[in-house]
């Protein structure tokens, strides 16, 4: 069983080496998707994929898209890999050409997908909850496209981990937009609340699922910012994402956070719905 699977310059290979003169590198100028397996079977593949071209697409990145070549791609990478969990990281860069702003009109765009073996957080955390600090926003205005521009995410997750939290919620303008690397949900008067869906945060697909749980068990939802204000109101919170599945949350700076039946019937749900799509 291969520890990891790299893709890259349109081969699999056995080590990470390329080209460093890629736009992806100096510029942060790519997209990118982290899509979840199990049992050699990608979760949510067709919605990772669609997010991945309207991104391309915002982006100007001229890639010849072919979502059935970077599928198969995928599964042979699941297949070559061997374990039951999996996660692939699949980026596509604007292309290799020396270092300039201006991108020459016909450098063809590089593709890097690398998959590896997934290890879930600790189970304790998914019961017990996990703490978070707020840190300014002070991200692009383009949240909407999941770029390779990280370094706010970067520096948040930092100076949470410097402070002994698990990780950071973005706040701007008195209100919150959502985690570092997934959405916020917030529970008030028996309402779901959650931002909208607009550029200042990502189209999460686990925010999605989420929401269509919530309403299929006629759990109210609101779609709005939660300003700062109400932090102490909340009746629950929680983390939704590729990666935390959904994580609550016990903690928000010296705010305790009560943890929510609520909370718990979504997890719940959203666990029954990735054992369906493994099978």
């Amino acid at each position: 069983m291969a520890k990891r699977v790299y893709f890259l310059d349109g081969k699999f290979k056995k080590k990470p080496l390329s080209n460093i003169e890629d736009r992806g590198f100096f510029f942060s100028d790519s997209v990118y998707e982290v899509i979840r397996a199990r049992n050699e079977k990608p979760f949510f593949l067709d919605e990772h994929l669609s997010r991945l071209e309207r991104g391309l697409k915002e982006l100007k990145i001229n890639y010849q898209f072919d979502r059935e070549y970077l599928e198969e791609i995928i599964k042979k990478s699941l297949r070559i890999l061997k374990k039951k969990e999996a996660a692939i990281y699949l980026q596509i860069t604007r292309g290799k050409e020396p270092r300039s702003h201006l991108p020459r009109k016909n450098t063809k765009p590089a593709l890097i997908i690398i998959t590896s073996e997934f290890r879930p957080l600790a189970s304790r955390l998914f019961k017990e909850g996990v703490s978070v600090i707020l840190y300014p926003d002070i991200r692009w205005a383009r949240c909407d496209i999941k770029t390779t521009m990280l370094l706010p995410n970067v520096l948040a997750k930092i100076e949470a981990k410097e402070r002994g939290f698990f990780d950071a919620l973005f706040y701007k303008n008195g209100y919150i937009t959502e985690s570092t690397s997934s959405s916020f949900f917030g529970i008030l008067g028996g309402k779901l609340i959650t931002y909208p869906a607009t550029n200042e945060i990502l189209p999460s697909i686990t925010r999605e699922k989420v929401i269509d749980i919530a309403r299929k068990h006629q759990i109210p939802v609101e779609e709005r910012p939660i300003l700062l204000q109400e932090i102490q109101k909340l009746e629950g919170a929680f983390l939704a994402g590729t990666t935390y599945d959904i994580l609550p949350i016990n903690r928000i700076e010296d705010t305790k956070i009560p943890l929510s039946s609520l909370t718990s019937l979504i997890q719940e749900e959203y666990a029954k719905l990735l054992s369906e799509l493994s099978l």
